[in-house]
């Protein structure tokens, strides 16, 4: 255990750039928005007539229905995280045992105390967990710094924030469907997370193409070969990936619901599952057969990716 965690450690580390300043960038951007929206209005809102008569508004309204409001914004505000930490990750495991063998560093790891096995395993975690754990810390800390300005902008207009978003929201409960989301979409993602690992254990070089060319050169052979479509349930294999994508559990966009748009779970573009966010829809996806089939896909993946570990060496 204490190898798994000096290697993870060791991976936050030589990743620290994407892992902890990306966030903190995206979080930066959000409260610069914000500040640069205040400031906008402050100069073109004579004394905040319009934001005044907007919280106004807003304090009419029923505590439950700006409560809705609170939560669904929380929800939004974690799209960009997400979007940004899945290419973090995408990146992060593409380089991961790929990096070792171009700057031939590989035999020096493996000359230490620690297994093929333990190698990837940390990788691997970090992927699923620390990463969406930064990401997660510097969202929350971003939703905390701009309640804490939106709170002063609606003391200068001489409203109450507590009473008009504070006290009906529910910052917890968005915190922790967020989590969740993001949690199930690691498990979610682990045939995709096995692929990246496998090409980067034998890519020669750009394994960027090594990752995407494979499927595309399958859905073109699919195309001219009407038996390879068995293999896929006779869908073509990028249809397969998307609508895998499309189902994710992560939340990534939004839905027209009773005619009020909301917040939604993947892209709402397939049937398979209902993209409302709620608890049971995430645990839906993955006690599933389609997760049953990831975890099948996932484990061939990672085992090939630690076998080519194996037998990889510094040439």
């Amino acid at each position: 255990m204490n190898r798994l965690l000096a290697l993870i450690k060791r991976e936050y580390w030589e990743n620290k750039g994407a892992l902890r300043t990306t966030p903190l960038v995206i979080g930066g951007i959000y409260v610069a928005f914000l500040l640069m929206s205040i400031f906008t209005t402050t100069h073109i809102d004579s004394d905040l007539y319009t934001f005044r008569e907007a919280v106004r508004i807003m304090g009419e309204q029923a505590p439950e229905h700006r409560g809705m409001i609170m939560y669904q914004v929380m929800l939004g505000s974690s799209v960009l995280f997400t979007v940004v930490m899945s290419f973090v990750i995408f990146f992060y495991l593409l380089g991961s045992l790929y990096d070792d063998r171009k700057d031939r560093s590989i035999l020096f790891w493996k000359s230490l105390p620690a297994s093929d096995t333990l190698t990837i395993a940390s990788k691997l975690i970090t992927a699923m967990v620390v990463a969406p754990l930064t990401f997660f810390v510097v969202m929350i800390l971003t939703h905390i710094i701009m309640s804490i300005i939106g709170s002063f902008m609606v003391l200068s207009a001489d409203g109450n924030p507590w009473t008009l978003f504070i006290s009906v929201s529910n910052p917890l409960k968005a915190w922790a469907m967020i989590a969740t989301s993001w949690l199930a979409q690691s498990i979610w993602a682990l045939p995709l997370y096995g692929w990246l690992l496998l090409v980067s254990a034998f890519a020669p070089r750009v394994p960027l193409l090594f990752a995407t060319l494979p499927p595309l050169i399958f859905a073109i052979l699919q195309t001219w070969i009407e038996f390879l479509r068995t293999f896929t349930l006779k869908n073509n294999i990028v249809g397969v990936i998307g609508n895998w994508m499309f189902n994710s559990p992560a939340i990534l966009t939004a839905e027209v619901r009773d005619r009020h748009g909301e917040i939604a779970l993947g892209i709402p573009l397939t049937k398979d599952f209902d993209h409302a966010v709620t608890l049971a829809n995430i645990l839906d996806r993955l006690f599933s057969l389609q997760m049953l089939a990831g975890l099948v896909i996932a484990a061939v993946f990672l085992t090939g990716a630690l076998w080519l570990r194996h037998r990889a060496t510094d040439n």
